[in-house]
């Protein structure tokens, strides 16, 4: 491997590194618009200006890449005027007004300019700006040409990751722009990400224009729960209201690189949002009523106890790939104590297809999850189980996170309907009101994956940690946690854990799948089964 010198400090580095790249490894910034490490390199922006040992120009240290004996010098004057005269240039028809842009507090043209700037600018003032109006991309992407310094980052994204091509650029000098071209639109299911890439406030989010500082906002490291992909994500809470504001990608070499897709992105709403569950809920007669958490483990340990005794008893334990690996654990842990039950589970396709590399086919986040807990989960298994309902063949049914309406056959949903009307006793675990806990006898409040900690095992076998952003609404509790309260009542030993990351330990002792994981193995990106 080639050994360079940057600022007076020996490296051994990859071959095919960039300068960027390579000061990085020492600690040290060199600061940049234009690049992108998935995106090709441009060096048009000219921020990364430094100085080569033997050359008597700056050059950009994107485009200047690591050979063996090579000097580099970031840090001298000619290097830092000469960034600094870059920067004064990007400034001069960039308006001032961080303090209404959406980007401001996280706007890398405004931290380089703290950090590198001239201090100063010999520019006339705001009136002197050229002003252009602003427009919309698409349906949730606007775009403020104005602020736009021409990195062309959202155009190489389509081009190159999306390879969709829907932006190009229009005009030339301070009339350059970013535009859709004639006859295509800004919507293929990556588009979001272009925003995410802008260095300064060009592009910005639709849905979230004008609503808070980001400095108010809270981030957490979690993972995306919408498809089998598994992708990292960093979660926006903004305190004020309560509510998850906005989901960011989080790099992730193995899993998603610095992307996400717009179903990640946009659809978090629906998850935290419809028709929420804030208390457990029984049937009382024709009503319902609210109780406490304690009457409705205590009824629930009642009922499946009772009626699991009775020799002609079938229960069934309907699971969701859905679940974090921890609950799939307690489930399959309270089934063992209950008489006469049988675990089975909804997963997504083992015939995995996915677009642009991160948007797969099964819509399930832990399908992986299940197969390694060995449940049955096969299409004939949950069929035979509905059917098994509809013929009156179950008499008490414990649904977790699942819908039944969503993976029945149409055909069969009115008779599915009336079956679930006429069982014995049935309880619905879930965050929202589905179809079927509109038929319960005892509906239990649980928290969406934005709402509790647990492992998700995506696609590849990769185990990663999902981390709670917000409080689930009201006295709704995470799904583990419910599930260790209904386990003690039947077993208080067997089900004594204080956290998911005890959970795990106990998983890792016992499944082949997850030996020797535990939560600090796992880290922040995740891990497969160690060797």
């Amino acid at each position: 491997m080639p050994k360079v010198i940057i600022d007076g400090n020996e490296i051994e580095v990859e071959e095919g590194l960039n300068l960027i790249q390579a000061a990085s490894k020492l600690g040290i910034e060199i600061p940049h618009f234009c690049y992108h490490p998935s995106l090709s390199i441009v060096a048009q922006c000219r921020q990364c200006l430094v100085e080569v040992e033997g050359v008597p120009k700056v050059l950009p240290a994107c485009n200047t890449f690591v050979r063996d004996g090579l000097e580099v010098k970031t840090n001298t004057e000619k290097a830092l005027k000469a960034r600094e005269a870059t920067l004064e240039f990007t400034l001069i028809n960039h308006p001032l007004d961080c303090p209404i842009c959406d980007k401001g507090g996280e706007c890398p043209l405004q931290i380089t300019t703290f950090n590198h700037g001239p201090g100063g600018s010999r520019f006339g003032g705001p009136e002197n700006k050229k002003v252009r109006q602003k427009y919309y991309l698409s349906d949730k992407i606007m775009y403020d040409p104005n602020r736009c310094i021409m990195c062309t980052r959202c155009v190489r994204f389509t081009d190159e990751v999306t390879k969709t091509s829907e932006l190009g650029t229009s005009g030339r000098g301070f009339r350059k722009k970013i535009s859709v071209f004639p006859g295509k639109e800004l919507n293929n299911e990556l588009a979001g990400n272009v925003i995410d890439i802008c260095p300064v406030g060009a592009l910005l989010n639709k849905d979230t224009l004008h609503e808070e500082r980001v400095w108010y906002w809270e981030f957490t490291d979690s993972v995306c729960s919408l498809c089998s992909n598994g992708c990292n994500i960093t979660v926006g809470v903004d305190p004020r209201k309560g509510k998850v504001s906005r989901i960011r990608p989080r790099a992730n070499d193995e899993v998603n690189d610095f992307w996400i897709c717009d179903r990640g992105r946009y659809d978090f709403k629906e998850v935290q949002e419809d028709k929420r569950l804030n208390d457990p809920i029984y049937k009382n007669g024709n009503g319902y009523e609210i109780t406490t958490w304690e009457n409705a483990v205590s009824e629930f340990h009642t009922k499946f106890s009772e009626i699991s005794n009775e020799f002609s008893a079938n229960v069934a334990i309907i699971g969701s790939a859905k679940l974090t690996n921890e609950e799939i654990f307690l489930l399959t842990k309270l089934t063992s104590k209950i008489k006469s039950a049988r675990l089975v589970s909804t997963v997504g396709t083992k015939h995995i297809e996915k677009k642009f590399n991160i948007l797969s086919n099964d819509p399930y986040p832990n399908s992986e999850g299940i197969r390694n807990f060995e449940i049955a989960e096969n299409p004939s298994d949950i069929e035979e189980t509905i059917d098994s309902i509809i013929d009156g063949k179950i008499n008490m049914l414990f649904v977790v996170n699942e819908d039944l309406f969503q993976i029945v056959d149409e055909s069969k949903a009115q008779k599915l309907k009336s079956a679930l009307e006429n069982q014995r006793y049935l309880v619905v675990l879930d965050s929202k009101l589905t179809e079927t806990g509109r038929l319960a006898d005892l509906i239990l409040a649980g928290a969406t994956p934005y709402e509790k900690d647990g492992t998700f095992t995506n696609d590849q076998g990769r185990i990663q940690k999902i981390k709670k952003a917000i409080n689930p609404p009201g006295n709704a509790k995470p799904d583990w946690q419910v599930l260790t309260m209904l386990g003690k009542k039947f077993e208080n030993a067997l089900f004594d854990y204080s956290s998911p990351s005890e959970i795990m330990d106990d998983i890792s002792e016992n499944y082949e799948s997850f030996e020797q994981i535990n939560y600090d193995r796992i880290g922040t990106l995740g891990r497969a089964k160690l060797n």
